[in-house]
């Protein structure tokens, strides 16, 4: 194996790893539109960081923090709903998206490439950046496995069990967009919502046990990025839209047994 497609591995490993812990806080916190949201703001704060010649991962992620930030504290405050807000966000960052890439005379290249990704093209510097979040995000799930599991299952009855549960959950949702901004590049923004939401719901269909379903998450959707990007290689297909694909077929495949039963 050459360093190229040692890297390619390793990207779809921990990539897919990380989108899928991200999509298992989304889902257990009931925000499965947040996912969309989230890939959708980074994609704006990326193409803004492209116009005005800035590095792209810090716009991401800024704009997936002021996603992040709308749709936890703010939307708390003005007493409206989690997947109304989202909503909301949603179609005014993909316009915002649109119109900076529309907007555009010499950077219009790169930033259609975040519309689609390529994870072909991942450097190793960006690389380190995946690796990095991933680490992270499921060191912090062992490591606090318990009040997690308390905020995730209610957030008030972990309130008034003593735990920070506003805090918690706000530090998940900024986790989620770190997640959603360093795989920005490889999946791209029109499409990360598949693999962040697809291996978690495919998890639910198998099993209702929280550490299953965790563990399921984070491995139905590395596994679902090595088969995009076994398919991409094998068919000279896009990488993002392969892994979209079969993030899909994995979602079906574990819903076919539970279709199957309702309609005996």
């Amino acid at each position: 194996m050459t360093d190229l497609t040692l890297k390619w591995w390793l990207a779809a490993v921990l990539g897919g790893a990380g989108c899928g812990l991200a999509g298992f806080f989304l889902l257990a916190l009931n925000v499965p539109f947040l996912a969309v949201c989230l890939a959708h703001a980074a994609l704006a704060g990326a193409v803004l960081a492209l116009a005005l010649g800035w590095p792209v991962l810090p716009g991401a992620f800024g704009g997936a923090l002021l996603a992040a930030a709308v749709l936890g504290p703010l939307a708390d405050r003005v007493r409206v709903g989690a997947n109304v807000m989202s909503g909301l966000l949603f179609s005014l960052t993909l316009g915002l998206a649109f119109l900076g890439i529309g907007l555009m005379d010499t950077a219009r290249a790169p930033a259609m490439g975040l519309i689609w990704g390529n994870l072909l093209l991942l450097d190793w510097r960006r690389l380190a950046a995946v690796a990095a979040v991933t680490v992270t995000g499921l060191a912090m799930t062992a490591v606090y496995l318990r009040p997690l599991r308390a905020v995730l299952f209610d957030r008030r009855i972990a309130w008034t069990s003593g735990l920070p549960a506003g805090a918690i959950t706000y530090a998940l949702l900024a986790w989620c967009g770190l997640a959603v901004t360093v795989n920005l590049e490889a999946v791209g923004g029109l499409m990360l919502y598949s693999l962040l939401v697809n291996p978690a719901a495919a998890a639910r269909q198998i099993t209702t046990k929280f550490s299953a379903v965790l563990a399921l998450s984070v491995g139905l959707a590395a596994g679902s990025a090595c088969g995009g990007l076994a398919l991409s290689l094998g068919l000279g297909w896009p990488a993002g839209a392969s892994i979209v694909l079969v993030s899909s077929g994995v979602f079906a495949v574990a819903a076919g047994p539970r279709l199957w039963r309702s309609g005996a």
